[in-house]
């Protein structure tokens, strides 16, 4: 990652269907493994332990009726299957008195038209240092990597908006309620895609939640399994994915259920485009993600 320049921060206070499943998912509120530690910075942090033991694969489960992506039902099986195993099945998790601190990395498309009529496209990178309390307060850091200086953003309660309730639930009707609610399904079939990947960039949400996110995208239209493949951090994770129309919106799913990017490209030359141009739409890379008990910006803003 490219060093950050230290300069004197800029402040500011800001202010702020897919139709329901058929088989009802058992809520398991316990704690789980971690995600696996595959830090893309030194020193890099992820929520607090979670004592069960992940096994080293998913099982070779034959999938359920009405599951499309067989591989996130095999991955929620194992996870719940380490919950059980954990002896603590009927734990509730309770939500510490910490910052949910998320660290992200994100390429964007700009397109811009020029004199000949035609467009033409960059990529703009940036970098977000986020700690989010429950109550939706906190603080934003946010930088263009090799530019000097960053931008400071307090926010009040509310302020970060979030698509799930704190403590995140774990019932798919009410999941897909409100994950419906930040993505209508009316934009396509890619909608639970950008859903979960939006829980995943702002909350840290509980082990349970996890799995239940995992059988929604298991069970959802279009959403097809790619096999293993790598971050931009070099982490290995699952790969599901929904082409819809002329794009495609893949997310990759570490083996704790954790989302690791979350990607959208064009499946074909971008129209109005040179045919070499970028097909990236966008990329958020989490580079890492931890439990924080208050807000220290040191890391951010050296």
């Amino acid at each position: 990652m490219t060093p950050l320049d230290a300069q004197t921060p800029h402040r500011r206070t800001g202010k702020p269907r897919r139709p329901l499943l058929g088989v009802a998912l058992a809520a398991v509120t316990i704690a789980l493994t971690a995600a696996i530690a595959h830090p893309y910075l030194p020193g890099g942090h992820r929520p607090g332990a979670e004592p069960a033991v992940i096994p080293a694969g998913p099982g070779k489960v034959p999938p359920a009726a009405g599951v499309t992506a067989p591989c996130l039902a095999e991955l929620a099986d194992m996870l719940t299957t380490a919950a059980d195993a954990s002896r603590s099945a009927n734990a509730t998790l309770a939500r510490p008195a910490t910052y949910a601190r998320t660290h992200t990395r994100a390429w964007a498309a700009q397109d811009t038209l020029i004199p000949s009529g035609t467009s033409s496209r960059t990529i703009v990178t940036t970098e977000t240092w986020q700690w989010r309390a429950a109550d939706g307060s906190g603080r934003t850091v946010s930088t263009t990597p090799g530019s000097a200086g960053h931008t400071v953003t307090d926010h009040p309660a509310g302020g970060i908006p979030a698509p799930l309730p704190e403590p995140t639930p774990t019932d798919p009707h009410t999941l897909t309620t409100h994950l419906a609610a930040v993505q209508p399904p009316g934009m396509g079939p890619q909608w639970i895609i950008r859903a979960v990947a939006d829980v995943h960039l702002t909350q840290h949400p509980a082990p349970a939640t996890r799995i239940a996110l995992l059988r929604l995208l298991a069970t959802a239209d279009a959403v097809v399994c790619h096999g293993t493949t790598a971050d931009r951090a070099g982490r290995p994770g699952i790969a599901v994915a929904v082409a819809h129309q002329r794009a495609r919106d893949t997310l990759i799913i570490d083996r704790a259920g954790w989302v690791l990017a979350h990607e959208s490209t064009d499946l074909g030359p971008p129209p109005g485009m040179d045919k070499n141009a970028p097909r990236l739409r966008s990329y958020t890379l989490v580079i890492d993600r931890s439990a924080e008990p208050t807000i220290d910006t040191a890391q951010a803003t050296r």
